[in-house]
């Protein structure tokens, strides 16, 4: 495995460990249902972004 696929990997799963606690946080006095719903709006955002940019670079 390459040294900067890890690096990679390492800011895409801390960047969206706070994409999802910032979510969490502006929810917090909202029902449970729509945090779901905007964390899982939010992590199919990221995975669109990510395999159109991958798509591009390659």
């Amino acid at each position: 495995m390459d040294r900067n696929t890890v690096l990679w990997t390492l800011v895409l799963f801390f960047g969206a460990s706070l994409m999802f606690a910032t979510i969490r946080d502006a929810t917090r006095d909202e029902g449970i249902g729509l945090a779901l719903a905007a964390q899982l709006a939010a992590g199919i955002l990221l995975v669109t972004v990510i395999v159109l940019l991958f798509r591009r670079w390659r």
